[in-house]
């Protein structure tokens, strides 16, 4: 993938997920901890396995199923070094929690209501409600991007829908005279949430969401809390979460692809295989898989073309477009920091929320999406 022509500092700082007390572990860098302690005992660049082989081997039960079970204390957690790990993290963390915090960065968690993750108001459907939250989308957010954009193009929809959550928690985080400074511009937020219809979203107002989550999936900073107040996912999980709560909402022909206590349907529910065209139970499946097919159907749903030309939707396809391209080939387990706004924070001219926002501005002047 062709990135920003700026100098990056490659890191990985993962924070728990749910399950083992792991939600209250912020801000912890477990697999870049694993790594050097690798690194140092064995040396060279296979001191640690690539995060699609051996390491899902050995984080899964069955890494072939997208329903997956994830293995309580895997392989490398009796390994010689991985005391040295532990010891290393901030706070007393325990294994479990570890592990946990693997599981959810690499996409390895899933979504099952009230176990997974606990469904919020308003989505009108517990599954639809668990997608949702998990990825740290609002309800009224989530519903008006489908409904501009229809669900022929909810794919799209999800990427703007996560746009607008950061526009929204970036207006929140920030003083009003702050704003213009950082490029924070609250009126796209209020102008695409007054729309109507996609053709009255304008240009401007579509370029700078898409560049919003342009710089979240190339900039992802570890840490930060979505909307439920829990930790958020890494970006190109929360785009194929929503996108993926959308298709339940949406309906199916015939019967539903769950179960009632969110396991999968026996004989209605997708594999995640290639051939398989039977749909997934999203809230059942693993974030990896919902992220494999979020990319096939985003392809899928580019190939419609409307009767008639829509502005709207001529622009929702340029912009998301580009965006499908950084979604597809994003890194689940790389974190890539903007160094320019690591300086500003070291010299303390910006606070941490302040310096991200000012790495997006930077992004726009750098890398604008092309016209």
């Amino acid at each position: 993938m062709n990135r920003c022509p700026r100098t990056v500092a490659l890191g990985l700082a993962l924070f728990a997920g749910q399950g083992a007390g792991a939600t209250t572990v912020v801000g912890v860098d477990v697999l870049s901890h694993l790594q050097r302690e690798r690194v140092a005992r064995v040396g060279g660049a296979t001191a640690f396995p690539a995060p699609g082989s051996e390491l899902l081997t050995q984080l899964l039960v069955d890494p072939t199923s997208p329903y997956s079970d994830t293995v309580r204390e895997p392989a490398f957690t009796n390994d010689v070094d991985w005391p040295e790990v532990l010891a290393r993290l901030p706070g007393d963390i325990p294994t479990a929690s570890a592990v946990a915090v693997l599981n959810w960065d690499l996409g390895l968690s899933r979504a099952r209501p009230g176990k997974d993750v606990a469904p919020r108001d308003g989505y009108r459907d517990p599954f639809v409600a668990a997608g949702a939250s998990k990825a740290g989308v609002d309800a009224d957010i989530f519903w008006h991007m489908v409904d501009l954009t229809g669900f022929r193009h909810s794919t799209r929809a999800a990427t703007y829908a996560v746009a607008m959550q950061v526009l929204r928690e970036q207006v929140r985080a920030t003083a009003p005279e702050r704003r213009a400074i950082l490029g924070v511009d609250e009126a796209v937020f209020r102008r695409v949430m007054a729309a109507r219809f996609l053709d009255q979203v304008s240009r401007y107002d579509m370029q700078y969401l898409a560049l919003l989550v342009q710089h979240k999936l190339i900039h992802w900073q570890p840490g930060g809390r979505a909307s439920t107040g829990l930790r958020a996912l890494p970006t190109a999980l929360r785009v194929a979460r929503v996108a993926a709560a959308y298709r339940d909402a949406q309906g199916y022909i015939g019967s539903f692809p769950c179960n009632p206590d969110a396991t999968p349907r026996e004989g209605h529910a997708g594999t995640g295989a290639e051939d398989d065209e039977r749909p997934l139970c999203f809230v059942a499946a693993t974030d990896r898989a919902v992220h494999r097919w979020y990319v096939g159907e985003s392809r899928r749903q580019a190939t419609w073309v409307p009767e008639r030309e829509h502005t709207g939707v001529q622009r929702l396809a340029e912009f998301a477009g580009v965006l499908l391209a950084l979604i597809d080939l994003a890194g689940l387990a790389e974190v890539i920091e903007a160094v320019v706004a690591d300086d500003l924070v070291t010299a303390e001219a910006l606070t941490p929320v302040e310096a991200d926002m000012a790495a997006e501005r930077a992004d726009r002047l750098f890398c604008p999406i092309p016209e």
